[in-house]
């Protein structure tokens, strides 16, 4: 392959496609290269919440917000509807004392302009009378929303594709190739592709293409399990999460976890969560687990009971140790970039990541937030 792109982003998923988009709308001449199809991997098998209320350091709130800022203006620009919904969401609590807890993380995060209401047990089966009679209250974060994530991934795609990017399906990247010491193409099964700057956004796999640059990064994968249900259509009316999903997701443990979260879809169904756990590249369905979300459901939706799941799938999310993404330029090797390590958070944090890729290579400056982000601090 002779044809060069200013720059080769390797990865067709949520994040990749986002860096494409905001690369294109830079006036970046972009090629994306996928080894299956767009939106073919964890991009298909998670949920899609665009979430402030898991956010446990102020730099992931920071980025958490700009981004969800992001995804508000995307859903007005995009031509394609990918199911955006501005509903807030409900962090739920089954006693007082987790109530409690849940009111003080939520004044916590009010000088930051989240904004919170704090819902009694009345207050919320008022809002949802399907939940559970006897949980102790909830607390409602506005400024939360949702997204089909498949769908997320093809729109942005598709704008990206129209301001002039390319996508480049079924080719599977062996690594990059150096001159010189610094990047010049992208070695595929196919053949090479030469670039000038290459972003790597192969979520789990990152690390085998960086190795082949003499990089070494502290990324593992993480799998998660979602159900989805028979159409149950009213059921509820806010995406909703128990008060230890924030937990589970900050939590290194090597054990499973599982944690309530309940989202409805634009068709009906709806999405179940969550599991976390380290299983190596093991993406098979794991009935044990199935059973432990479905069971976790039904203590706050016990009308699920009469319900059926009709499908279960999982995905592996790339977990960093500090709970903060890898994106920016590596120091060590000029022209490659890395943006991996979002872990349950890559859909709500997509634009942002875009964006910062986008400020860094068509702008030729390190934008704001970077140094929060920046893989340069695993360099040791």
């Amino acid at each position: 392959m002779t044809d060069r792109s200013d720059v080769v982003v390797i990865g067709g998923g949520i994040v990749g496609a986002a860096c494409a988009y905001y690369l294109a709308v830079a006036g970046v001449r972009v090629r994306v290269v996928e080894r299956d199809f767009a939106a073919s991997g964890t991009s298909r098998a998670c949920d899609g919440l665009i979430l402030l209320s898991d956010k446990t350091s102020a730099a992931e709130l920071a980025l958490a917000k700009v981004s969800a800022d992001l995804w508000a203006e995307l859903a007005e620009t995009l031509e394609a509807d990918f199911e955006y919904a501005h509903t807030g969401t409900l962090v739920l609590y089954e006693t007082a004392e987790g109530l409690a807890a849940g009111r003080d993380k939520a004044a916590e995060l009010q000088p930051a302009g989240v904004r919170t209401e704090i819902v009694d047990s009345v207050g919320l089966h008022g809002l949802e009378p399907n939940l559970a009679p006897d949980l102790a209250g909830a607390v409602y974060y506005l400024d939360e929303s949702q997204v089909d994530a498949r769908a997320a991934t093809l729109a942005l795609l598709d704008a990206a594709q129209q301001l002039g990017a390319t996508l480049q399906a079924n080719t599977e990247v062996t690594g990059i190739r150096l001159a010189g010491g610094r990047v010049a193409a992208v070695m595929t099964k196919q053949g090479d592709i030469p670039a000038g700057e290459v972003v790597c956004a192969a979520g789990v796999w990152s690390n085998e293409i960086a190795r082949t640059a003499g990089i070494e990064l502290p990324v593992r994968p993480r799998k998660g399990h979602i159900l989805v249900t028979a159409r149950v259509p009213g059921l509820i009316a806010h995406p909703m999460l128990e008060g230890s999903y924030a937990a589970s997701v900050k939590s290194a443990a090597e054990g499973l976890q599982v944690a309530l979260v309940a989202e409805m879809t634009a068709g009906g169904t709806m999405l179940l969560g969550s599991s976390r756990e380290f299983v190596g590249f093991d993406r098979s369905v794991s009935p044990p687990v199935v059973q432990a979300i479905a069971a976790r459901a039904m203590r706050f939706l016990p009308r699920l009971a009469q319900s059926s799941i009709i499908r279960s799938y999982a995905g592996l999310r790339p977990w960093s140790p500090d709970h903060r993404p890898l994106v920016g330029p590596v120091e060590t090797v000029p022209g490659f970039y890395l943006v991996t390590g979002h872990e349950g958070a890559g859909i709500g944090l997509a634009p942002v990541t875009g964006q910062l890729i986008a400020d860094w290579i068509a702008n030729e400056r390190a934008p704001e937030l970077a140094e929060v982000v920046s893989p340069s601090r695993f360099a040791a």
